[in-house]
């Protein structure tokens, strides 16, 4: 009987633990902003923010959906906090197509640790990665996020530190355009040098075959024999659909329009937080040809571009 009640103690014990390590854990819900001098720098030059300037957390346990910028596009994460490995879209730089990665997250006492196992290129071999990144809410507002990384070659890991407070519980979700299911494989026939003519000028576009997930252009207008205008171009796949870039006379940032509609024919690609234009639609023409058309608010005129392949 007393073998019994010592067991029957230790469970108890055991069980008591459980529910107080549970209870101490925090919700780290909300958006979550950099403190001014927050990240601990190397000398002569500042170190970047782990998660960036700003990120958000949706916490509904054993689930933390953490959405951040990655390469310029946001990313949503969704770690299971029990150790399962989880994987993820990764947003490509610009005019590269997406990558994967493998991450696992789990509770270490009061602070949540995430670890990064590797990285899936758009080539589908995947990457050792080892990076660790751990949680840590130091105040009711304040997260202090730590991540260490080993690199091939480095004798010792690399670690970086950011406080961020938290402003506010995570922003809801905006108006999302409707995105195209697509791949490169849809627009492969944008593939060649295309000349027109639009009043005096030769407007030219040179697009690449795909490859890698992406399709690269430089488009040129001539006028008595100069350059008036040239134009960095490349679609790109993303998170399902593709992704039209635009970089007028190699402005940067550049301007992203997403794929809305596509058929065997045509291919619609749409910004309207842009001012103009706010749609672009590549449409084969039964001759062969190449029609482009781009255009703004429902006042203005749009702008057509007939082009014949060189």
């Amino acid at each position: 009987m007393r073998e019994r009640l010592t067991v029957l103690g230790g469970v108890m014990l055991l069980a008591a633990s459980a529910n107080a390590a549970a209870q101490q854990r925090p919700d780290l819900s909300g958006t979550w902003v950099a403190a001014p001098d927050a990240s601990a720098a190397a000398p002569g030059r500042p170190a970047p923010q782990v998660f960036g300037p700003q990120f958000t957390i949706v916490h509904q346990e054993p689930v933390l959906t953490l959405t951040r910028t990655f390469a310029g596009s946001p990313a949503t994460i969704k770690y299971v906090l029990d150790g399962s490995e989880v994987t993820s879209r990764m947003p490509g730089r610009v005019c590269e197509a997406d990558s994967g990665a493998m991450w696992t997250a789990a509770w270490d006492g009061a602070a949540v640790a995430i670890s990064m196992l590797g990285a899936i290129p758009p080539n589908g071999k995947p990457v050792k990665m080892d990076v660790k990144s751990t949680l840590t809410l130091e105040s009711p507002d304040t997260l202090r996020v730590e991540m260490t990384a080993r690199t091939a070659g480095q004798t010792a890991p690399r670690t970086n530190a950011t406080v961020y407070k938290r402003t506010g519980p995570a922003a809801a979700p905006g108006a999302v355009l409707q995105k195209a299911k697509a791949t490169m494989a849809q627009v492969a026939w944008i593939a060649g040098v295309w000349t027109g003519e639009r009043g005096s000028s030769i407007v030219e576009e040179r697009w690449t075959p795909a490859a890698g997930g992406s399709m690269l252009a430089i488009s040129r207008t001539l006028r008595d024999g100069l350059m008036s205008a040239f134009e960095f171009l490349c679609i790109v796949e993303r998170d399902g659909g593709l992704v039209y870039t635009a970089m007028p006379n190699g402005r940067t940032p550049a301007t992203d329009f997403t794929l809305t509609k596509i058929d065997a024919a045509s291919a619609t690609f749409e910004n309207p937080a842009h001012d103009f234009p706010k749609m672009i639609r590549y449409t084969r023409l039964p001759d062969g040809s190449l029609e482009a058309v781009v255009s703004g608010e429902g006042g203005q005129k749009p702008q057509t571009f007939l082009f014949k392949r060189q």
